[in-house]
């Protein structure tokens, strides 16, 4: 519970969605390394979770408003493990992460050599997010940050590992997937605001208030569809028109029901956070069967 898994999907689906590009290009393969790579994101974004459970704690411990989607856990303020436990599990984490990286060293880094900044950046905008002394979260920044690592990141490095090539069209084909996890945080901010505005964690809705942030979270909802379609000014085939219909409905479904007033209501901001978490989902995975209609 501690862990919370299902919010592993995001980054990893990005990731494996610019591997599966490359492999839908052509490029062979390592399934060593691609093992290697998937389960080195997996290992920071846990030990961004288990240092967002510790140093959240005194907020998730107030928080009264929460929903499945957010307020952590719960494992630490129901009293399920001691807080110290998630904190021993985040530095844990870091210790086998290291041993991870070391492998990657020994056997792919002369290969693979631009791996090893993009995952030491998304390490550190992770294990920050809430850990001293950045605590991104805190700061009004941990949104954009974790929206650039799980989305265009994510999709780059995936890219890369496949092909062993940096290519620009990636960070095109992952703003979607940036946008819709920036939307995802912020949305699942909303029934946490008392909670995060009485511990002083100064994230983005916060500093707006709820009512700006909903406009803001509307406004980007309803730029995922059409910067799905700004892929095809890289050269990828128009099915991206249709591939994205399913984001576009979600999209609109979500943005609509905001603007409405949902986010004040606790029934609509699980339905809000859910719709968003699945159109992240699918804005990332989409992009697979683009690049196979296009080969094919």
């Amino acid at each position: 519970m501690l862990s919370r898994l299902p919010f592993l999907l995001p980054g990893l689906v990005a990731l494996i969605s610019g591997i599966g590009i490359g492999a839908m290009e052509g490029h062979e393969l390592n399934s060593g390394f691609v093992g290697l790579s998937v389960l080195g994101l997996a290992l920071i974004m846990l030990a961004t979770y288990y240092f967002n459970e510790y140093f959240d704690y005194e907020g998730d411990v107030i928080n009264r408003r929460f929903i499945k989607f957010s307020g952590g856990s719960r494992a630490l303020p129901d009293a399920m493990v001691p807080r110290k436990t998630a904190r021993i599990a985040g530095w844990s984490t870091v210790g086998v992460l290291a041993t991870i990286a070391a492998t990657y060293l020994v056997l792919y880094f002369e290969d693979y050599p631009l791996l090893l900044p993009m995952a030491l950046f998304g390490a550190f905008c992770g294990i920050f997010y809430s850990h001293p002394p950045f605590q991104w979260a805190y700061h009004g920044i941990g949104e954009i940050l974790i929206g650039g690592c799980y989305g265009v990141l994510a999709l780059v490095s995936g890219y890369y590992i496949a092909s062993g090539e940096l290519d620009l069209r990636m960070v095109v084909v992952g703003i979607p997937a940036s946008i819709t996890i920036f939307c995802v945080i912020v949305a699942n901010e909303f029934p946490d605001y008392d909670a995060d505005k009485a511990v002083n964690k100064r994230n983005l809705v916060v500093r707006l208030g709820l009512k700006k942030a909903s406009a803001m979270y509307a406004i980007a909802m309803l730029l995922v569809y059409p910067s799905m379609l700004v892929t095809m000014l890289v050269h990828l085939e128009p099915n991206v028109i249709f591939a994205g219909i399913p984001v576009l409905v979600l999209t609109l479904a979500a943005a609509v029901d905001t603007l409405k007033g949902g986010y004040l209501k606790t029934d609509s901001q699980t339905r809000i956070s859910g719709i968003t978490l699945l159109t992240n989902l699918i804005s990332s995975s989409a992009f697979i069967l683009v690049f196979w209609s296009w080969k094919v």
